[in-house]
């Protein structure tokens, strides 16, 4: 489901049809910084590389993203928590588009891949529409995206 075109209209997000998780955590079993810090378009592939780089293998919510298979791409990814926030917007309940809520996003708490310190990453609360950061241990809903 696309949810963002960049201004030539050819590139763009596109997140998966549906949750790849409906409760994981963040991390791997270790409170440490992957430095998984950036923000904005683009910013969850890299920050998903950090995050499995630095947690190793497991069932965690970077990981359950990068191991996703869908459309013949393997490439998919955690979202940034600026790209959860567009996914919100414009396929979630903001509406933006005036679609609905297409991606049958739930109204809950999901992980971005923007991580906030050592113990906390950010999350996407889809029903109050905020943003805040939670233990990267506490299980939330996980959304793989991709870019084209």
């Amino acid at each position: 489901i696309i949810f963002y075109l960049d201004a030539t209209g050819c590139h763009g997000l596109i997140a998966a049809p549906s949750d790849q998780s409906t409760g994981t955590v963040w991390w791997n079993g270790s409170f440490f910084a992957t430095n998984a810090v950036r923000d904005g378009i683009g910013a969850g592939e890299f920050n998903t590389e950090r995050i499995i780089a630095n947690q190793a293998t497991g069932g965690y919510a970077a990981q359950i993203c990068a191991n996703y298979q869908s459309g013949n791409y393997g490439d998919w990814y955690l979202p940034s928590k600026y790209e959860l926030n567009l996914m919100r917007q414009n396929i979630g309940q903001g509406n933006a588009l005036g679609l609905g809520n297409v991606g049958g996003i739930a109204n809950t708490n999901y992980w971005s891949s923007t991580e906030y310190d050592t113990t906390n990453a950010w999350v996407q609360n889809f029903n109050l529409d905020i943003q805040d950061f939670n233990f990267k241990s506490y299980f939330f809903y996980v959304r793989a995206v991709r870019a084209f």
